[in-house]
């Protein structure tokens, strides 16, 4: 089964065609497609046709599936996927009308062990809107001036699910969820395992303060941080078309959802967490 890696032609990201993910991969695409996504941060691949369970199969290559916390949105016939959609089905509590992921954000950044990638799969997208921004945190980091590097790499972060400028978007937790989410503490600049790369790891979504500054100075920052790694020359945007699939390594990289569709359109993605398991 051969396929093609085209790269995007922006900051990140390749398009994978001829690869038709429904059917078993073996190991040597399996390893290509590892390695794709090390090199270029995001993979698209478009036109999939994908049960629940053919996702899931399909995502365990990418290591094992960590369950999002907001277990309501789990998907009812493959619970490692969830299940982000604008169509409210009464009684079945696993939609929401408010538009999830509508701020920059690293996946699970708030956990104690981040995980490695993320997955998004379209099952039904509008016409026109509704695109999703992907910004790559090495170059951001490795734009930023030497003396600046050096200071961030001496500061640490706290991150929390109900953080950041995310919070109106978010779905509140119940008790035992609360439980679960305590604050935790990671590094502003993350170096990857795989690839030894620098990478900024703060987002507006999750991170709530610098913890060796005070808060007026931590704001400060974190709002020139957030500027700058969303410049547009780090950023590639993804206009959705049902079947699409895009898997990102979430240590290089943060993502957005945008708006710009009808409140009467249909938006459903699927998504899973995979890998990690390590503290960073």
């Amino acid at each position: 089964m051969s396929h093609t890696i085209a790269p995007t032609g922006s900051a990140l990201g390749a398009i994978i065609t001829e690869l038709n993910l429904s059917r078993p991969l073996d190991d040597d695409i399996a390893a290509s497609l590892r390695t794709a996504l090390l090199e270029h941060v995001l993979l698209v691949f478009p036109g999939q046709t994908l049960t629940p369970k053919q996702l899931a199969k399909f995502c365990r290559l990418f290591g094992s599936i960590t369950r999002h916390i907001l277990d309501q949105f789990h998907h009812p016939e493959e619970p490692d996927l969830s299940i982000i959609s604008n169509v409210v089905e009464s009684g079945k509590g696993r939609t929401t009308a408010r538009m999830a992921g509508s701020y920059w954000h690293s996946d699970l950044s708030y956990i104690a062990e981040p995980v490695d990638a993320s997955m998004l799969y379209a099952v039904e997208v509008p016409q026109t809107g509704g695109d999703t921004l992907f910004a790559n945190l090495y170059e951001a980091f490795e734009a930023l001036p030497v003396d600046t590097q050096a200071s961030l790499r001496d500061l640490t972060a706290v991150h929390n699910l109900m953080s950041g400028n995310g919070t109106d978007a978010k779905v509140a937790l119940t008790d035992s969820q609360r439980t679960r989410v305590p604050d935790v503490i990671h590094p502003v600049v993350r170096r990857h395992p795989e690839t030894g790369r620098e990478a900024l790891f703060v987002n507006p979504g999750f991170t709530r303060r610098i913890v060796e500054l005070d808060q007026t100075k931590s704001d400060a920052l974190l709002a020139e941080l957030y500027a700058h790694a969303t410049r547009e020359c780090f950023i590639y945007r993804h206009k959705w078309t049902a079947g699409d699939l895009t898997l990102f390594d979430g240590r290089a990289s943060m993502h957005s959802a945008t708006g710009g569709y009808p409140s009467t359109a249909r938006r459903t993605l699927w998504r899973a967490f995979m890998g990690g398991r390590y503290k960073i």
